[in-house]
């Protein structure tokens, strides 16, 4: 199987992209949109609601799982199963803040709260 997280996500014609939002179409994660996120126990989490891709940088920033943001730089995906697992557990998880407006502030204080370096 062909991993889709693989390769250049953009087109010729996008190139000069400059906004994140203008390429969420070009977000190359949305597939994992529907995968189960596991904890660090192996404990299903719930279903990946949405994936923050960062175009500039062209990495895969967080997840969303049941309103809440998880960092998405330690990751294990398992495209065969559609399982996603975390090196967090479930109450980590769940005490984590929702989604915000992306910025640096946010990013802080999400890390903060995985004890993640940032």
């Amino acid at each position: 199987m062909e991993n889709p997280f693989l390769g250049d996500p953009f087109r010729d014609e996008d190139a000069d992209v400059e906004d994140v939002e203008d390429a969420s179409d070009q977000n190359p994660y949305t597939i994992m949109e529907g995968y189960e996120l596991e904890d660090a126990s192996g404990t299903d989490i719930g279903e990946i609601e949405e994936t923050v891709y960062d175009a500039v940088g062209d990495v895969l920033k967080y997840v969303v799982v049941n309103g809440h943001t998880v960092p998405a730089d330690r990751i294990e995906v398992d495209p065969g199963e559609k399982r996603v697992r975390v090196p967090y557990d479930r109450e980590t998880i769940g005490s984590a803040p929702a989604l915000e407006d992306l910025s640096g502030e946010f990013d802080r204080r999400l890390r903060a709260h995985y004890e993640e370096p940032g």
